[in-house]
């Protein structure tokens, strides 16, 4: 008994190891042949796809080839003439014009011009202004000052044109307006007088104006 058990486990043991062997050699030619089915199917795309584009290249080659040839043997052109010969293409005219050459612009437009002239739009302004607070005996003298600056501001004053008396220097105002006060004045006088500045050196007048103590 115990023999014939161990015949039977020897037996199924060989078996166990013959389904082995079988197993393992079946499902390495099972991979080789699917690999050897996708390579095929990838060569086959390909090559269709290579025969697409040769196919193509091909016949744009012959047409370019067959456009070559057409021209090469062309012998003579026709030209169609019928135009010059319309009532339309009779009727034009010849206009002469006489173009005058442009002048080329500056390389630099922002750069000065050879006969540049500087222009000042801003010149000092040195006005007289009525004079204020008027009495028998005293006025205020007013003017003002504009695009300048001075320290040296005053007025000339008088009972003529030739003016001949001056007040104190004055200091202008931020917008440029100044003032004197004058006293001990002769009622019912006509006073003339003017504003005076000294502007960068040079004295600069204002206009000659009048008032009339009460």
């Amino acid at each position: 008994m115990h023999k014939k058990y161990s015949k039977f486990l020897i037996v199924s043991f060989v078996g166990v190891c013959i389904l082995g062997v079988y197993s393992y050699f079946y499902n390495d030619l099972k991979s080789e042949a699917a690999i050897d089915e996708d390579s095929s199917l990838s060569s086959s795309i390909n090559t269709t796809n290579t025969a697409s584009v040769v196919a193509d290249s091909g016949t744009r080659a012959s047409e370019d080839t067959a456009f070559l040839m057409k021209l090469a043997s062309l012998t003579r052109i026709k030209i169609d003439t019928s135009l010059f010969a319309s009532q339309a293409f009779k009727s034009l005219v010849d206009n002469d014009i006489k173009l005058e050459p442009a002048p080329y612009g500056r390389k630099n437009p922002f750069s000065p011009t050879e006969n540049s002239i500087l222009v000042d739009k801003f010149e000092p302004s040195l006005k007289t202004t009525n004079a204020s607070s008027i009495t028998n005996k005293s006025a205020v003298l007013n003017g003002s000052l504009e695009n300048a600056t001075s320290n040296n501001i005053y007025f000339e004053y008088g009972t003529t044109e030739t003016l001949g008396k001056v007040t104190p220097k004055t200091t202008p105002s931020l917008v440029g307006s100044f003032s004197s006060n004058l006293n001990l004045l002769t009622p019912k006088t006509t006073y003339y007088y003017r504003s005076v500045a000294n502007i960068n050196g040079l004295l600069s007048f204002g206009e000659i104006m009048t008032f009339d103590t009460n």
